[in-house]
């Protein structure tokens, strides 16, 4: 879609979640409360990630998904978790058993774009892990074109967005307030409250807009600044997003 080089696109989707009992037994307090029986919300996000996107300019599409959503509800929901596992189910060790069940169920593609699977406890997603992070917002609708008969987002609906620059942590003040104020007045401008149907020349994906608004702002970059522009990432609902960055930016 822009002439930037060696693209890479991430989507996540934390829309899954489970509610289990366990204990954790493997713990250097005694007194420790996770020893005694008690339970959670988990909330699991996957993270894929590609450097081509699949028409209509998805990495995939999140209904594909559904599948390790229906196994978190069938096999853990509502459960005991020691009473399933032989492991300790700390967060972790359940991230890296769902991945395990991720790449033996899933379709194949689906595997070879898997970059990690989270599991959290409550009912938000993980905390941004980074810092230096400019977040914007916006108001639009869109559809997309040549989906299969029947699929919701064929249909005129909206999101409210919200969009999260990243920039080097060592950026300046002076410049992350330029670079902040530039993509600000963009987003107000040409894209709030308007169909991104209409004021863009591409199918409006989020993994697409996410490129499209990492490459504007690149070009409107001063010298040294277009070395800071990381990474932007579009959230199109509080648990999934899209991002592109460039490879040799990327830190994945």
């Amino acid at each position: 879609m822009s002439d930037l080089a060696r693209g890479r696109y991430s989507i996540g989707d934390g829309t899954f979640s489970f509610a289990a009992a366990h204990h954790l037994t493997d713990l250097p307090d005694a007194e420790n409360k996770a020893g005694r029986s008690h339970g959670h919300t988990f909330t699991v996000e996957v993270e894929l990630t590609d450097t081509e996107l699949r028409a209509p300019g998805f990495v995939a599409d999140y209904a594909e998904l559904a599948t390790l959503g229906e196994y978190l509800k069938r096999e853990l929901d509502h459960r005991d978790l020691n009473a399933i596992f032989t492991f300790d189910t700390t967060t972790d060790a359940l991230a890296q058993h769902i991945t395990a069940w991720f790449l033996a169920h899933m379709p194949s593609e689906r595997g070879k774009q898997l970059h990690a699977i989270h599991v959290n406890i409550g009912t938000t997603t993980r905390s941004p892990q980074h810092t230096a992070v400019d977040s914007f917002a916006f108001e639009a609708a869109h559809h997309l074109e040549g989906l299969p008969d029947g699929h919701k987002c064929g249909r005129p609906h909206g999101h409210s967005y919200r969009v999260d620059l990243r920039l080097d942590q060592q950026t300046s003040p002076r410049r992350r307030a330029r670079i902040r104020a530039l993509l600000a007045e963009y987003l107000d401008r040409q894209l709030d409250h308007r169909d991104l149907n209409a004021v863009l020349q591409f199918q409006p994906t989020s993994e697409l807009v996410a490129e499209h608004l990492y490459a504007w702002t690149l070009s409107q970059a001063k010298g040294q600044e277009a070395a800071a522009v990381q990474a932007l990432r579009v959230w199109e609902s509080p648990r999934r997003w899209a991002e592109f960055t460039q490879d040799e930016r990327s830190g994945r």
